[in-house]
């Protein structure tokens, strides 16, 4: 396992650094293989008792709470939620950034900060959190297996991208 970098996977792939990716795929690097695994949506968590949380459900309420964002490169502020927000007259606040969204029920755990997550990922925790939808974002996203071409024929990168895909699928 190696640590992301989505502003350096094309070439992490072509140089074999990392194998295989799964991810969000990039406009910019049509070159590279994917294979779909999900479409995946968000919803907006907090700490257990989050007296505050229910604001989330609209736009403006959301803008007003103190939020985590996930920035795998770091130091990035915005994100697409961001331009959404934006269009509909409104902005947030961010008070602090994660490498990775793996951390992020923690950071919200143990604070008032709420913070966007995929739904999947929080799915088998919803116990651990309070949690709401977040009706105003439609966005969804894409999650799919990214590969560099070197790697496409090979019958163990083909074995796991199957294994993987089915695991997923499930």
């Amino acid at each position: 396992m190696h640590r992301l970098s989505p502003t350096r996977l094309a070439q992490q792939l072509g140089d074999g650094d990392v194998d295989l990716a799964i991810a969000t795929p990039d406009a910019g690097q049509a070159h590279l293989r994917t294979r779909h695994l999900f479409e995946e949506s968000y919803i907006l968590i907090g700490r257990p008792g989050h007296p505050r949380i229910a604001e989330g459900a609209t736009a403006a309420g959301f803008g007003r709470l103190e939020q985590v964002i996930v920035s795998p490169s770091g130091g990035v502020f915005s994100t697409p939620v961001d331009v959404t927000l934006e269009a509909l007259g409104h902005s947030r606040v961010t008070v602090a950034s994660a490498a990775s969204f793996l951390v992020v029920p923690s950071i919200v755990g143990s604070s008032d900060l709420v913070a966007l997550v995929p739904r999947r990922l929080m799915r088998d925790r919803l116990a651990e959190v309070a949690w709401i939808d977040v009706p105003w974002l439609p966005e969804r996203f894409q999650v799919e297996l990214i590969w560099h071409e070197r790697t496409h024929g090979h019958r163990g990168q083909q074995w796991i991208r199957d294994l993987i895909h089915d695991l997923v699928a499930r």
